[in-house]
Formats: C-alpha cells, sequence, structure tokens
C-alpha cells in the first residue's frame, strides 16, 4: 500500500480535486466539511494541510500514523540527487520543509530525552535532512 493510499483509506468524505489533490474532512477536528488538503509529490510523499488551523503531527496521530507513513520506503541510492525543489510549488517545498522540520524536531526532542532512536527512525531523520539540504541547495543558497 503506497503512503497515498493508506492516507485516504483513513479519511472520511475523500473528493477527488485536481490531479494528485485530494480534499477530505480533518480526522483531527470536528470538521462538517472537507477542509484537509491532500497532496502527493511526484515521489510518493503525502502532504497534508487543514484549512481549519491543525497541525500537521495532529492530523497524522488522529489517523493512527506516524509521520514516517508519509513517505515511501527508501529504495533508492542516498547519494541519487533528486531536484524536489524543482517539482514543488513553493507552498508545496515550505508544506514539505515544515514536515520535514517537525521530524527533525520531534527525534531531537526524543534524543535529548534519553529515547533511543530506532535503525528506521535514524533512516529516516538522514532523509529529512537531505531533503531539508536539497530544498535549501534549490534556492541557490550555501550551506552555513
Amino acid at each position: 500500500m503506497t503512503p497515498l493510499e493508506n492516507v485516504l483509506d483513513r479519511l472520511e468524505k475523500v473528493r477527488r480535486g485536481r490531479p494528485g489533490q485530494w480534499s477530505a474532512r480533518c480526522p483531527a477536528h470536528d470538521d462538517k466539511g472537507p477542509s484537509l488538503s491532500v497532496r502527493e509529490t511526484p515521489d510518493g510523499a503525502v502532504l497534508l494541510h487543514c484549512f481549519g488551523g491543525c497541525e500537521t503531527a495532529d492530523v497524522v496521530a488522529a489517523m493512527g500514523l506516524q509521520m514516517t507513513d508519509l513517505f515511501p520506503p527508501r529504495d533508492i541510492p542516498a547519494n541519487a540527487p533528486k531536484k524536489i525543489a524543482n517539482l514543488l510549488t513553493a507552498s508545496q517545498a515550505l508544506e514539505l520543509l515544515a514536515s520535514e522540520s517537525l521530524f527533525v524536531a520531534v527525534a531531537l526532542t526524543n534524543y535529548l530525552r534519553g529515547i533511543t532512536l530506532t535503525p528506521a527512525d535514524t533512516e529516516r531523520l538522514r532523509l529529512a535532512a537531505g531533503r531539508i539540504g536539497l530544498l535549501n541547495d534549490q534556492t541557490g543558497r550555501t550551506h552555513a
């Protein structure tokens, strides 16, 4: 099952919009209409945005998922170049940056609390750092 299928199967009142985009009721709040935007990126990642103001992490948790479930398994070499930012709109790039940054922040918080990262979490952290780096590289900025 793809990340998109996994997400859509857990939502109610799903409507397909433009290609690669859906709307649905947000599971994180008492939603009467479809306030949740669901998008699939070219690499198979799922981007979520609640227009009711819910945080992505809250939406994911309400579906019984983890942030890592929004991304496909990594089956390409770590050194293979990707042009994420060129394939995304500015809004999508910012959403991706926000979700990757959230994952990094959660991993760091767990680490600082003495919670050992699993090998899967460590690999996902590398993926998040790589995606943030690629977004940065695509803006033409240099690393500090």
